[in-house]
């Protein structure tokens, strides 16, 4: 009688041990080397420019970044994040630069990334930590087509297939063009992304009816806008939005533009990651304290001054626990 008592004590001890998988989004907002780039328009990032962007500045943004990822992946005494997809990054450089801080260096972070042909150079790309995703395979998919973008490049979205706590999921990591020249004007720009996101989908669909997608990026777009609903995703944001909660301020109103969305299939089946909670990330040192954007997201720099922030965007995360209990997130 003994003996059995402390197989169900070990069982439950091991099941509320078990480890959170934290997946998250986060817009970096212009995290550039300090390399002129020939290629890419990114002289407002040069040392020699008005905002005299260093090697000191580029060391406290890599820095500041970092410990978002860390203090992300360290809630309910997770140990790290599983990935997180990333936007506004130059390049591998800076990439390297992140993962390579030392507060991150314990978790022996990798990434996946392509080059895109946006003009200013920024790309999306996944940060992943190896013993939670194992990718299989990845490649960009460009949005430019016969009538689409032809007058200027955008980001890539970046898809990726791999095996997160032993099951096949398929990440797709999107920027979706701004709302620059007004939100109605740039919509049919974000309707084709959209679109060309749902055929990546559907295209897998073809081959596995059962896949399990996970949407993340920066989509310019709130939840209830049609780009988003034409994606035909559970969006765990949703609630937040309607509740008044953003990522994003503009003009002292604020979006939601960053999210995470997951395919049906996920609540369907033996599926351990079906538990899930949505968060925007913040804490206070991420805050604006003064001047124009007090109460928004902390930026490194209000316009060439430099500030000393984060990004101008919150980010945000799904925070999974793979319990085999019937217990919920609360």
């Amino acid at each position: 009688m003994k003996k059995y008592f402390l197989i169900i004590l070990i069982l439950n001890s091991l099941q509320l041990q078990a480890q959170n998988i934290i997946i998250g989004f986060y817009n970096c907002e212009n995290f550039y080397d300090t390399t002129n780039q020939i290629k890419v328009i990114d002289e407002d990032f040069l040392p020699t420019s008005q905002k005299k962007y260093t090697s000191k500045v580029f060391d406290i943004k890599s820095k500041h970044l970092a410990n978002v990822i860390y203090n992300l992946g360290r809630i309910d005494n997770s140990n790290g994040i599983a990935m997180m997809g990333v936007a506004e990054i130059e390049n591998k450089d800076v990439l390297e630069k992140l993962i390579g801080e030392p507060i991150l260096q314990k978790y022996h972070l990798k990434y996946l990334h392509f080059d895109s042909r946006d003009q200013r150079g920024v790309d999306v790309a996944l940060i992943y930590n190896p013993s939670f995703f194992i990718p299989y395979q990845y490649k960009p998919y460009s949005l430019t087509d016969a009538t689409h973008f032809n007058d200027y490049a955008t980001r890539d979205i970046l898809y990726v297939k791999g095996r997160l706590e032993n099951q096949w999921v398929h990440i797709l990591v999107n920027h979706w063009p701004s709302r620059r020249g007004g939100a109605f004007l740039s919509n049919s720009k974000r309707i084709w992304a959209s679109t060309v996101c749902k055929k990546i989908m559907d295209s897998v669909s073809l081959i596995d009816p059962g896949a399990k997608f996970i949407v993340m990026g920066d989509f310019n777009d709130n939840p209830n806008n049609a780009s988003i609903k034409k994606l035909e995703l559970l969006n765990p944001f949703l609630a937040l939005f309607n509740n008044g909660y953003g990522s994003i301020a503009f003009r002292d109103s604020w979006s939601l533009f960053d999210q995470i969305l997951l395919s049906r299939h996920w609540t369907e089946g033996n599926n351990k990651l079906n538990n899930y909670k949505p968060i925007i990330y913040t804490i206070p040192d991420m805050i604006e304290t003064q001047g124009k954007y007090q109460g928004y997201p902390k930026r490194t720099y209000d316009g060439d001054r430099f500030r000393g922030g984060y990004s101008d965007h919150f980010p945000v995360a799904l925070i999974f626990k793979p319990i085999l209990s019937g217990n919920t997130l609360k």
